[in-house]
């Protein structure tokens, strides 16, 4: 599993050409309650308590001459204005702390001067006090979100993440309603280790894109926060995993599977997260219901085997990775998962089989000769068992380890050579094959290791250059 980044930035580039961003100095005058019949309002707006309503006095009447004064200056005389009506807000906020007109004002004057953070603060006591504000504070609030946020989209498409930052984090402070902003802060933030505060903000973003205002929305920019939310919740299952919130990432994967059962990745990640939180008895009912599926790939597969794998269901295990390597031979590691697992299902007949098989796909592998010799006691044929044993007593050396992973550019097979009796110093050449999910080559590596004294293992690292995606590999010794 891993993050899905990138899909808000190209949202982002969309609103940010396409947003109603005001390009003046402060807030315009927004719509206020008097612009609006009852019907006009979207239900939950509608639904609003109505709580204590704001009262006019003196300070609230200067207050809003200056705010008009300053919103036909400009420059530095409007920021004079700005200042001078948070002072009287402040004022009034001091002699009537349960008058919400004048948390409002001040909010209208912080926006003035550009403190989208103590603008939020405000408008929000305003709405506690009386909720019906919202009517007002929403646009104000929303206009000032989108040219927090297209200034911060500018900057990360250009590539500067960190100078966006601020103006994503400002976004957000000032309005909630939109989960445009949260994505892209929860994204810098699991960049940035910040793993909590990422995940608080992915499940922020789901619960706005789900609520109950989303779906009174425009029905284009709802479908495009449908697309959010799945980015939104495999990122934070993703990031439950790196905390290891086992049940948390399992509680999200289960969300996704009930409204889509057909999605694959999910089903397949539920299960991971059912058996690393110790539900195994779930996670086995998910794979019994995945390896129903004729769709799966022999990735899917693999990845179902080694979540048996781990719900210690190693019976089960081993036929699923015979059905990998049975479909890509070229997979190393399916056919040693696959004797693995037949070995600690102590089914000793098949694995004679299967470790040989093994041997002859990893000739210079020591694990495959134990395999092979403890398979053939257990069958009764010590004298064959003994003559695996020597023949792997024989070998100058031992190639293990071996693992394929990604790196900037394609792939590199990692792994060691550990030298038994041959002379240090000696050279040993391996060539990898690599191959797709169906088996196609996707293409060819070569490492040269210089052995070290007996008994020392000597890594190494061979790089493959591909845009393709590779699946697994074989190997031989040049």
């Amino acid at each position: 599993m891993s993050f899905r980044f990138g899909v808000v930035g190209a949202a982002v580039f969309a609103l940010m050409l396409g947003g109603c961003a005001s390009t003046g100095n402060g807030p315009e005058a927004g719509p206020s309650l008097q612009d609006f019949s009852e019907e006009d309002l979207p239900q939950w707006m509608q639904d609003l308590p109505e709580g204590q309503p704001p009262e006019d006095n003196d300070l609230t009447d200067e207050a809003t001459l200056l705010l008009f004064q300053a919103m036909s200056a400009s420059g530095e005389r409007a920021e004079d204005f700005y200042r001078q009506t948070l002072e009287v807000a402040q004022q009034g906020i001091s002699d009537n702390p349960e008058n919400a007109q004048h948390y409002f004002q001040a909010g209208e004057a912080l926006l003035g001067l550009g403190d989208l953070r103590g603008a939020g603060e405000m408008f929000d006591r305003a709405e506690e006090i009386y909720p019906r504000y919202v009517i007002e504070t929403e646009f104000r609030r929303e206009e000032a979100w989108f040219e927090a946020f297209n200034r911060g989209a500018e900057l990360a498409q250009a590539g500067d993440r960190q100078a966006a930052l601020p103006y994503f984090e400002d976004a957000h402070a000032i309005y909630q309603r939109r989960p445009e902003a949260m994505l892209n802060i929860a994204e810098i933030y699991a960049a940035e280790g910040r793993l909590d505060e990422a995940a608080d903000l992915y499940g922020q973003s789901i619960d706005v894109i789900q609520s109950p205002e989303a779906a009174e929305m425009d029905p284009e920019l709802r479908d495009n926060w449908g697309d959010f939310l799945e980015l939104a919740r495999f990122n934070q299952a993703q990031i439950y995993f790196q905390l290891e919130r086992y049940a948390d990432a399992a509680d999200v994967y289960a969300a996704i599977v009930e409204e889509d059962p057909e999605n694959l990745m999910a089903i397949s990640n539920l299960a991971v997260a059912y058996v690393a939180s110790g539900q195994e008895e779930r996670a086995r009912a998910v794979y019994d219901e995945l390896l129903t599926r004729p769709d799966l790939s022999a990735r899917d597969l693999f990845g179902i085997g080694i979540g048996l794998y781990q719900s210690n269901e190693f019976a089960e295990a081993a036929q699923v990775f015979r059905q990998v390597w049975e479909r890509v031979p070229q997979h190393r590691e399916a056919l040693f998962n696959y004797t693995q697992s037949l070995y600690l299902a102590d089914e000793f007949a098949e694995l004679v089989t299967a470790a040989q098989e093994l041997i002859e796909v990893d000739p210079f592998n020591e694990t495959a000769y134990r395999f092979a010799a403890q398979a053939l006691v257990q069958e009764g044929r010590e004298h064959e068992a003994v003559e695996k044993m020597e023949a792997m007593e024989a070998l100058p050396y031992f190639v293990d380890a071996l693992e394929l992973v990604p790196v900037d550019g394609g792939y590199a097979i990692v792994g060691m050579v550990v030298n038994r009796s041959a002379p240090a110093g000696e050279t040993v050449r391996l060539r990898f094959h690599v191959v797709d999910v169906d088996g196609n080559e996707v293409g060819t590596t070569d490492t040269e290791v210089s052995l070290g004294d007996e008994g020392v293992g000597m890594e190494f690292q061979a790089d493959l250059s591909t845009n393709q995606s590779a699946f697994g590999f074989v190997y031989e010794v040049l």
